[in-house]
Parts: structure tokens; sequence; C-alpha cells
């Protein structure tokens, strides 16, 4: 199998730079309704792609395959492997406020959605740090 990576451009970088801490782990999920992260229908835009953050501690088993990325290591499902693409690149859309994620073959997402679950239950951050 080839090794995955994602890059973040700089105006991805800016978006997510204030998620980022050495207490949190990222998770890029494939949202398929299925799973503690589920929010199929969120967000109008969102294609099912999700870029999530989590406490470093929080297990998380589902997500056995770890990327490789300029952010750091990301997780994702190995079950959902299929959904992803070796070489991916998240962009910031300045005119429509949207994170594409692209790869060479096209346009995974217009819009790929921030959630931050870090810092607590799951249940009292859901909507605290969402963003779409």
């Amino acid at each position: 199998m080839t090794e995955m990576n994602v890059t973040f451009t700089d105006g991805a970088l800016q978006r997510v730079n204030r998620y980022l801490s050495p207490d949190k782990k990222v998770l890029l999920d494939y949202d398929d309704g299925v799973g503690p992260f589920s929010s199929v229908g969120n967000c109008s835009l969102d294609s099912g792609y999700q870029l999530i953050f989590v406490d470093r501690d929080l297990a998380v088993p589902d997500y056995d395959l770890q990327i490789s990325s300029n952010i750091g290591p990301i997780l994702i499902k190995g079950e959902s492997r299929p959904q992803f693409e070796d070489e991916m690149e998240v962009r910031f859309n300045r005119h429509l406020f949207t994170m594409p994620l692209v790869s060479r073959k096209g346009v995974l997402t217009d819009n790929l959605e921030v959630v931050d679950y870090s810092g607590g239950p799951r249940s009292a951050q859901q909507g605290v740090a969402h963003d779409c």
C-alpha cells in the first residue's frame, strides 16, 4: 500500500492553526453516518469529509491508519481508505470561505468540515467549535 499524505496550503493552515495543539490528535474522517463523530447533514456543503480534533488520550480504535501531513500525523479509518487518495491537498477558498479537499484526480469535497471535540465529553463540546 502506498503511503498517504495530506498537504495544507498556507490559507488552510491559517484556518486550522487555532485547533492545533500537542494535546490533540487529528482525524480525517469520511462521514458515512456511522460512528461517534458522524454529523451527516450538518453542513449544507458537507460531502462527508471531516477534520476532527480530539484529546490526545481519547481512544479511537476505528482510526487505525496513520497518514502524514504538514500539520503532523493524521488518523483515518482503515476501512474508509478507498474514499481517499494517496496525495491530497486542503485549500482555503477565500471567496466562498470553504476548505476544499482535492487530489490530482479532482475534488473530494468542496468543504472539509472542521470539528473540535477536545477538552471534555463529546456531548459538552458538540457545536462549540464547529467550522463549516
